[in-house]
């Protein structure tokens, strides 16, 4: 099968016209070889390259590429299987972009629909897209100290359910912005398989009886700045009349202020539930209490959701930003996702951030507040210490 691979990469060094032209003598033995075609877009410091061919030999030369020492921060922006070649007649092709190019600077010998993907990806790169990223002297010049202790509480007595906290931390102020309680099992089931052996009623009555077991935890583990997330399914938002009342009621126990609680709600769940839902919904928001989207982007309907419902925080789903680094999807989706944020001023909270990369990825790209195993892991009644330094 034919597949077509794009990719950006940085420059680590000058490159001038003769460079360029080693660059391509270099590449074209084997794409010759294995019928490689393609063009290389360069703008003096970033390198934007299509490359198509039969898929398995696209994926070597890409492996190959990734290894050059002639640049780094290469990222994968797209690759698809394609019905045919947009570059069949050229091997390689260096083509030069200044400020003022656009894909109407195309040699006249170079034919693309202008509806297509790749018009449309050339375009991007010569009119600015694709054109950051962190690169070596500013991740030098990058500073970020967290260090915070392991905290512990009591477990909640005569209860076989108890409650995991982890962080979430805001590595612009190098502080824990808030903590979410994770709902744990004596006999070491996960979240979802408690809540489902419980059915009907029983079910949405447990869920609410439990966070108060969360919030009269967490409560001794956060400071005054700080908030507290707990995970409500929609029949438990809606299984009391008064749900909001309740709520606020378990706040005002433990200490807390109602702006310090965060009620977390999948987006799938937003999307498919009642209006009895949507109202139980404002009713906890009059109290105080915030209300958070949670796996945004693992649904099938977000930004429709976002139109119509103006959460106080988004959660972005580990789904879409895992591997971000070199991912050219992910980053647009992520990226796009942070622009609504901070239009609507909603904060925007990353999930799943697991290695060093996605974070310096995702930190560059404007986001500021993470959770993930890269900080810390959920603690059984407790929070682990955090030591984060680069």
């Amino acid at each position: 099968m034919l597949k077509q691979l794009v990719y950006r990469s940085q420059s680590i060094s000058n490159v001038n016209e003769t460079c360029l032209d080693k660059i391509t003598s270099d590449s074209l033995p084997f794409n010759e070889r294995y019928n490689i075609t393609g063009v290389l877009l360069f703008d003096g410091e970033y390198f934007f390259q299509v490359i198509e061919g039969e898929s398995e030999h696209v994926d070597v030369l890409f492996e190959r590429i990734k290894i050059d020492r002639r640049h780094n921060n290469v990222m994968k922006v797209t690759e698809i299987i394609v019905p045919k070649r947009d570059f069949g007649d050229w091997h390689l092709r260096a083509l030069p972009v200044s400020e003022e190019s656009s894909c109407y600077w195309l040699p006249p010998d170079l034919s693309l629909n202008r509806e297509s993907r790749i018009f449309a990806l050339l375009n991007s790169f010569a009119s600015g897209k694709w054109r950051t990223c962190l690169s070596d002297e500013a991740r030098k010049r990058l500073r970020v100290n967290l260090n915070t202790p392991d905290m512990t509480v009591a477990p909640y007595r005569d209860s076989s359910i108890q409650f995991a906290f982890q962080p979430i931390v805001d590595t612009s102020r190098a502080r824990i912005s808030s903590i979410e309680a994770l709902i744990r099992s004596d006999d070491g089931r996960f979240p979802e398989d408690i809540i489902s052996s419980f059915k009907g009623q029983e079910k949405y009555k447990f869920d609410l009886e439990t966070k108060a077991i969360a919030i009269h935890q967490g409560a001794a583990l956060i400071t005054p700045d700080q908030s507290l997330s707990i995970n409500l399914c929609p029949g438990a938002i809606t299984h009391l009349p008064n749900v909001g009342e309740y709520l606020h009621g378990l706040v005002v126990q433990s200490g807390l202020k109602a702006q310090q609680l965060v009620i977390e709600v999948t987006e799938a769940e937003l999307i498919s539930e009642s209006g009895a839902f949507h109202d139980a919904i404002e009713k906890i928001r009059s109290y105080g209490i915030r209300i958070a989207i949670d796996d945004f982007g693992a649904g099938y309907a977000g930004l429709s959701l976002l139109a119509d419902f103006s959460p106080d925080k988004i959660k972005l789903d580990r789904k879409i930003t895992t591997g971000v680094h070199e991912n050219g999807h992910r980053q647009a989706i992520t990226e796009a996702v942070l622009e609504f944020a901070n239009s609507m001023g909603i904060p925007l909270v990353v999930e799943g951030v697991e290695t060093l990369e996605e974070w310096l990825w995702l930190q560059h790209a404007g986001v500021q507040r993470f959770q993930g195993y890269l900080f810390a892991r959920p603690k059984l009644n407790g929070l682990n210490g955090i030591k984060f330094s680069v």
